[in-house]
């Protein structure tokens, strides 16, 4: 046996077939590397490429949001101020205490904590500072004291202001109370700008009187009822304007997305007007930016620092006349560094490697494997929690719907809405939302959309718009006002906005609602509210144009804000020359404008008073006495002369009223007034006949005795002489009995011509009646004087007059009295020349008789 044995040789042979079959792990092993490595690279990239398109999506959508956040926050400020406007459009007046309800009931402080303020500017000339700083520091409508120390500021002497007169809150913004806003030339820019437009007008960044960044929004005001279609009109109506003060550090404070992971900075640019005549010269500025630190100033200015073009958003935001820009940026992110692309590398790698050298480490893998599943398990559902809590606290409703129309998921605010519960909606048809007659037509809520896959077209669907290819048109993102049913039947108006998704491959609608009931009801308010106003404003425009008396309206200060054609055609002007410009006294002579001025002043102290007794009403005792209210006049009449612009001066009785707002505080006047020619006229003529003989036209006794009492009341006082003749004709009774009385009268007249002619214009001739004369001599040089007159009076009086044919001759016998020698009253000196005359004629006719003198007790 040992000697057939086959020799040892075989053991090379082993050796060389063993050698394949040790290669054949390292072959493994080496494949297994390179299988692992070239799959671990492919994931890498393809991880990193989703993650840049996560990252991108991500910040496209926080973009988005920001700049609508931003854009509603900044309209919704300028809407608040657009109610402001409102206030004083649909008012005759707005006093202080409404303003501030107004801006109370609005609670702009709590709902937008970006409008530092809100104030209303009225326009004041250099005539009306006076009076106009006075009412303010007078007005205690909100503080007890009033506001002595108001005053237009910045001091100097301007033709007009735009004060600003209500200011709210108060409470900070004290250095803006008062401010002229045209003032300086940036302010007065946008004043001007607004005023022009019409509309809403945006200053750029300025610092604030609170010593503070921010941004001027000017509303334009006119005056009630004047047309303001062209550039003249509107400058010419222009009374006021409403600002808002927004802060630029609040801009972008609680209204950016809180729920970003990439540290996003967000800046907002201005970048001057909008039609902007010459835009290659308007200069860009930072409004405000935020950091992920917080709200900082302007970002990105030095060029190594700005962004590049991928990570960076823009959108360009149209701000009451100015354009905004606002930019969003991230850092620059190479997603193929990110944790997970990395892990992935490394995973693969580290899992080929140890797969090629201990199959053993796949427990290890595995159970590393498991760590990383539960990691992204638990941040998956914290994204659901978090995505839950954002779909059940929006205000509106949200609904899902799938293609057939059955509810899928709703939230709390359209079980609210609706009045149903989850359990009643979710699985239940959308028809149980829609009115009775409508429930089958689902397409009028739902809009169809393209199918994102071959998939077949849906069946028992009411959906219309369906192609031979089963897809449908695109969704139009449009809102659509439609109606809704309650859970208890009643009816109500929604705003339904439909957007599609793709679950699962399979398509589904999100349905967002908002309930427009109570907007709808407001809005019928609104209306009901401008049809009873605008019917009572064509009343009272009917009864100020057609009334016959001259109606003329002016505001506190006296400037002229309304006249009807009445008192156009009585003042000789136009309406529309005068309305705004002129003053109601500016019609008057100097002293006639005293008088109206005082009687301005005078219904101002009238509602004073009544405001301090109305005050102190509450404070009287039992058994006091009762104020007289005629105290307090309603309306005063005066006698007038209208100046009218051709010149001529028209006599007139003009009443003024004082108008008084909801306080009590006079805010204008109504002045009534017509044209009294011809009643003075009459007046004149009554005075004639009343004063004057009919016949001769020589005053009568009445007006003779007013003219000795006042000659006797001045010759006391300056010593002067003073002396009456009574003249009683001789021989007249025969002609009037001989010739008729129609001769007498005749004679009589040339008698009272001969006196008249022989007297001194200051001297004064009256007939008592019949023939008897009376001569009052009140300017005498000498008490002799009167006998000259009376020798004058004797020579003329007896010559021969031509009368009717006939001619005749009559003598006269004359009485005399001095003063105070016959008597120291009128009555006194006609009696005693009435006595001295007739003793004349007794003694022998056409001769002058002295009265005797009057014997006076000594004064002791």
């Amino acid at each position: 046996m040992p000697a057939s044995s086959p020799p040892p040789l075989p053991l090379p042979d082993d050796c060389a077939s063993a050698a394949p079959a040790a290669r054949w792990p390292l072959a493994l092993a080496l494949a297994l590397l390179l299988g692992g490595s070239a799959t671990s690279l492919w994931a890498w990239r393809a991880s990193a490429d989703y993650l840049m398109r996560q990252a991108d999506a991500e910040f496209e959508r926080y973009s988005e949001l920001s700049f609508n956040n931003i854009g509603q926050r900044v309209q919704h400020q300028i809407d608040v101020l657009a109610g402001f406007q409102a206030l004083f459009r649909t008012s005759e007046s707005v006093s202080r205490a409404e303003f501030h309800r107004y801006f109370n009931d609005l609670r702009v402080q709590a709902r937008f904590p970006g409008l530092l303020a809100v104030q209303y500017a009225q326009v004041v000339t250099a005539a009306q500072r006076p009076a106009f700083e006075a009412a303010v520091r007078a007005d205690t409508s909100l503080q007890p004291r009033g506001y002595p120390e108001f005053a237009i500021h910045p001091e100097g002497q301007r033709d007009r202001y735009l004060v600003v007169t209500y200011n709210e809150p108060m409470q900070g913004n004290e250095p803006a109370f008062g401010h002229d806003n045209t003032s300086n030339a940036p302010r007065r820019e946008v004043v001007e700008r607004a005023r022009d437009t019409g509309s809403p007008q945006a200053s750029g960044p300025v610092m604030l009187l609170q010593q503070r960044a921010g941004v001027l929004v000017r509303l334009p005001l006119y005056r009630r009822g004047a047309a303001i279609d062209t550039l003249a009109q509107r400058r010419a109506a222009y009374t006021g304007q409403v600002s808002g003060v927004l802060l630029l550090e609040d801009l972008l404070r609680d209204t950016l997305p809180t729920h970003a992971k990439a540290p996003y900075q967000v800046r907002v640019m201005d970048h001057g007007l909008v039609d902007d005549p010459n835009p290659a010269t308007a200069r860009s500025q930072a409004l405000v930016a935020r950091t992920p630190a917080g709200v900082t100033g302007a970002l990105w200015t030095s060029p190594a620092t700005q962004p590049s073009a991928d990570d960076r958003q823009e959108h360009i935001l149209a701000m009451a006349g100015r354009s905004w820009t606002i930019e969003v940026a991230r850092p620059h992110m190479n997603q193929a560094l990110a944790p997970f692309p990395l892990l992935l590398l490394g995973g693969g790698l580290a899992i080929s490697l140890l797969l090629s050298l201990l199959a053993g480490r796949l427990t290890l893998l595995r159970h590393r494997a498991q760590k990383l599943a539960l990691a992204m398990s638990q941040q998956a559902r914290a994204n659901a929690a978090r995505l839950d809590a954002v779909f059940n606290s929006t205000g509106d409703a949200i609904i899902t719907v799938d293609r057939h129309g059955t509810m899928l998921s709703v939230n709390h605010a359209a079980q609210t809405i609706f009045g149903h519960s989850a359990a009643r909606m979710v699985g239940h048809s959308l028809s149980l939302l829609m009115p009775l007659g409508a429930a089958s037509q689902v397409s009028r809520w739902l809009t169809p959309a393209p199918a994102l896959a071959t998939e077949p077209a849906p069946t028992g669907v009411a959906l219309r718009g369906a192609d031979a290819t089963g897809r449908t048109p695109a969704v139009e993102g449009r809102h659509r006002a439609l109606q809704a049913r309650r859970a208890d039947g009643s009816l109500f108006a929604i705003e339904l906005e439909v957007s599609e998704m793709l679950v699962d491959g399979q398509r589904q609608y999100v349905g967002l609602l908002r309930d427009m009931s109570q907007a709808e009801a407001a809005q019928a308010r609104i209306a009901a509210a401008a049809q009873a106003l605008q019917a009572a404003n064509v009343l009272r425009e009917a009864v100020f144009t057609h009334a016959a008396f001259a109606l003329i309206v002016a505001d506190a200060q006296g400037l002229i804000q309304a006249m009807n054609p009445a008192a156009e055609r009585l003042l000789g002007c136009s309406a529309q020359d005068e309305v705004g410009r002129a003053q109601l006294t500016s019609f008057l002579e100097a002293a006639d404008q005293d008088v109206l001025t005082h009687v301005l002043q005078q219904h101002t102290d009238a509602a004073q008073a009544r405001q301090q007794h109305g005050q102190r009403g509450s404070h009287l005792t039992p058994g006091s006495a009762p104020v007289d209210t005629d105290f307090f006049p309603r309306s005063i009449e005066k006698t007038l002369h209208f100046k009218r612009r051709d010149g001529h001066q028209v006599p007139v009785s003009v009443t003024v009223s004082a108008l008084h707002d909801s306080q009590g505080r006079v805010n204008g006047f109504l002045s009534i007034a017509y044209d009294i020619t011809e009643r003075q006229r009459l007046a004149k003529q009554l005075s004639q006949l009343a004063y004057h003989d009919g016949l001769t036209g020589l005053p009568n006794r009445l007006c003779l005795e007013d003219h000795l009492r006042q000659a006797i009341a001045k010759s006391s006082r300056s010593q002067e002489p003073l002396a009456l003749l009574f003249i009683d004709l001789d021989r007249f009774k025969p002609i009037n009995d001989t010739y008729g009385h129609s001769v007498g009268d005749q004679v009589l007249c040339e008698i009272a011509r001969r006196v008249q002619a022989t007297l001194r214009s200051a001297d004064m001739v009256a007939r008592l009646g019949g023939d008897e004369f009376v001569v009052l001599l009140s300017t005498l040089a000498s008490p002799d004087d009167c006998l000259v007159v009376a020798d004058k009076l004797l020579l003329t009086l007896t010559e021969p007059m031509q009368v009717g044919g006939h001619q005749v001759q009559v003598g006269a016998s004359i009485g005399l009295a001095r003063y105070p020698d016959s008597g120291n009253t009128a009555a006194e000196l006609l009696r005693n020349a009435d006595a001295a005359m007739y003793q004349n004629k007794l003694a022998g006719r056409s001769t002058v008789r002295q009265a005797a003198q009057v014997d006076r007790p000594q004064s002791s």
